[in-house]
């Protein structure tokens, strides 16, 4: 099975609104990436992205989300994650939550308890948990990708465990392998710069999540 090319590239930044735009790519599949620590910079994201999808009207708007924890930090007072991401179609948002007590409460609470948008990703029965707990926020539609995909496919847990972990399911899926470095969570990501390889498969996850979300019939949420 051959490798997935993988490549990513800076494209500018806003000093004033504070985020940086990147192209990352994936063989003919691209993903345009904002990246920011400034929470009015999400919510005019996330503004925008109800603009175009008028989610209120009825139609239902599907949105990947990811989490990443910094296991670099042994310090449990700073187990907050570093990043939050959100994926709509091929437009990616990762917020970097530097310093970590600047956490987007206040851009999220009625992002992620809206009626009418459906968040995908993997493990998100902890991550819905973790908001919930630690800032009171509400994800009220959500589906964990691997378990949502051992439900609508039964014949895929022939082979294959019902807790199948992204890369895996993403090789399955579109037969060819996304390899990423053993270490890229053991780094710092709480530098004020996150790197371009850090940049990339923090889109990627997130991308393929909306890719697999789009691809396969889903039950009710969890």
């Amino acid at each position: 099975m051959d490798n997935f090319n993988l490549c990513s590239a800076y494209r500018g930044s806003n000093d004033l609104e504070r985020y940086d735009c990147f192209d990352v790519q994936c063989d003919n599949m691209y993903c345009y990436t904002i990246t920011t620590d400034n929470e009015i910079c999400l919510m005019q994201w996330i503004v925008r992205l109800f603009s175009l999808t008028f989610p209120n009207s009825g139609k239902r708007l599907k949105v990947s989300m990811d989490m990443i924890w910094d296991q670099s930090v042994d310090d449990h007072s700073f187990f907050i994650p570093v990043t939050l991401q959100f994926c709509y179609e091929h437009f990616c948002i990762i917020y970097h939550v530097s310093p970590p007590q600047n956490f987007p409460i206040v851009s999220l609470e009625n992002f992620l308890n809206h009626d009418y948008v459906d968040f995908f990703g993997f493990q998100m029965l902890y991550k819905v948990r973790y908001l919930r707990q630690q800032y009171n926020l509400v994800v009220k539609n959500w589906f964990d990708i691997s378990c949502q995909v051992c439900l609508s496919t039964p014949a895929f847990l022939r082979n294959h465990d019902v807790s199948v972990p992204l890369q895996t399911l993403v090789s399955v899926i579109f037969s060819k392998k996304y390899l990423k470095p053993d270490d890229i969570l053991q780094s710092n990501w709480r530098l004020r710069d996150l790197s371009l390889d850090k940049i990339m498969f923090a889109t990627l996850d997130c991308f393929f999540v909306y890719k697999i979300a789009n691809l396969i019939t889903f039950p009710l949420p969890l």
